[in-house]
């Protein structure tokens, strides 16, 4: 490489990653992080569905959840308040045979709700959306 464009552009050249042994890799996780669970889903039969919805979108939504407060999930993937379920499977000309997840927290934090609908652990992201048919997917 051009010593004169190197030294103009050194500020947007990244170091050699390889000068750091103890990093294997880049992550913003801490390692004691539990999975997240939806203690209402045994209460409510729509965790029970067998089939999932569209794709909305191919990445998790990021929301503050309170603990002890009810919220509504999207599963049909129509809904135009995504994640949070605004009714849209109620419209009887689409013909959505889905129903919201209804969940609560434990804690008080941020939390990552699925956006790709396809996640086992309704309604929270397990990073399902991270699969090669998703990705291909056309939203």
């Amino acid at each position: 490489m051009n010593t004169a464009i190197t030294g103009k552009f050194s500020r947007f050249i990244r170091p050699n990653v390889s000068i750091y042994p103890k990093v294997t890799s880049f992550s913003t996780k801490r390692q004691d992080a539990s999975i997240p669970v939806n203690p209402l889903k045994e209460v409510y039969s729509a965790t029970q569905q067998p089939t999932t919805g569209v794709v909305y979108d191919k990445k998790p939504f990021k929301v503050r959840c309170e603990a002890g407060k009810q919220y509504s999930w999207c599963t049909c993937g129509h809904s135009k308040s995504q994640p949070f379920c605004d009714g849209t499977h109620r419209n009887i000309f689409l013909k959505i045979e889905l129903r919201p997840i209804r969940f609560t927290v434990t804690e008080t934090k941020d939390y990552w709700l699925c956006n790709c609908k396809q996640t086992s652990n309704r309604p929270f992201c397990d990073g399902t959306h991270k699969r090669k048919d998703i990705q291909e997917s056309k939203y």
